[in-house]
């Protein structure tokens, strides 16, 4: 049994905000000490996996930069995903029709939540048919492949919008959020233990779960970018594709932030 975990930070239980990256400003022990938090909660999965049945567990470190886990400290038996994220060959590398379960680690809520914590990434499906948030459309692309999607962790925004979409997902609400900036957190190793809970049910419980599959056509746009600007100047029409995987593909090698020249060396470095 295959399981692919893709994770992102902002719902991990603790993390309110972002770290400052202008070096005058940046407070080095908070980024640290939020990728610890980041790493327990992945581990728990992983851990949650192998004891579910699996015999592969592949982990997309998907957060910023792509160096955010501590992979040095997560359980051996697994592999992991990391670095520049959209430079290599999709958003979610090497998922395929091969995995049984795709589990959801560290969501957040999609541009636009009220009081959810940092929500950005807001995807408009055929017209406002569909919203989705970054952790919905990576289920979404997994049912491209038939995989489903059996868990998600975060704040109480973002499995609340997951689990009306897949009503059977197991979820771990590690905290609640109160504002953007500001939240109610589980304490870290609780959380920890939702997550290995849920994402051992949810693997057990697979066959029950059905993939979330948008059918295609599909019209995509996003409404929201880095820091919330306006993308009407970088692309105002949507772009259709045969499946929602194509269409959010084709989006991401458009715009500047995700489209990396791979043939040489660019010079380009996170901050």
């Amino acid at each position: 049994m295959k399981i692919y975990i893709q994770t992102d930070i902002e719902g991990v239980a603790g993390f309110c905000f972002f770290e400052h990256f202008d070096p005058k400003m940046e407070n080095v022990q908070h980024r640290q000490r939020m990728y610890r938090l980041l790493t327990d909660e992945v581990n728990a999965a992983v851990k949650a996996a192998f004891d579910a049945g699996a015999d592969e567990v592949l982990v997309n470190d998907s957060h910023s930069s792509g160096y955010n886990i501590i992979f040095e400290d997560l359980d051996p038996r697994c592999r992991i995903i990391h670095g520049r994220n959209c430079s290599g060959p999709h958003w979610l590398p090497l998922l395929d029709a091969s995995f049984d379960a795709l589990v959801l680690v560290g969501m957040h809520a999609m541009g636009e939540t009220p009081n959810a914590i940092l929500p950005h990434s807001k995807w408009r499906v055929n017209g406002g048919a569909i919203h989705l948030s970054e952790g919905s459309m990576a289920a979404a692309i997994a049912g491209d492949y038939s995989v489903p999607t059996v868990f998600v962790s975060g704040d109480d925004k973002i499995t609340a919008e997951i689990k009306s979409k897949i009503p059977k997902i197991e979820t771990a609400e590690v905290k609640q959020a109160l504002s953007v900036y500001q939240a109610c957190s589980v304490i870290p190793a609780r959380a920890c233990e939702m997550i290995y809970a849920g994402v051992k049910n949810g693997i057990a419980r697979g066959s029950e779960i059905k993939p979330y599959h948008i059918p295609g056509p599909v019209k995509l746009n996003l409404l929201d970018g880095p820091g919330h600007m306006d993308l009407k100047a970088v692309l105002p029409e949507d772009v259709e594709a045969p499946t929602i995987d194509q269409a959010f593909m084709d989006f991401e090698h458009r715009m500047t932030w995700t489209c990396f020249d791979t043939s040489k060396l660019n010079g380009f470095v996170f901050p």
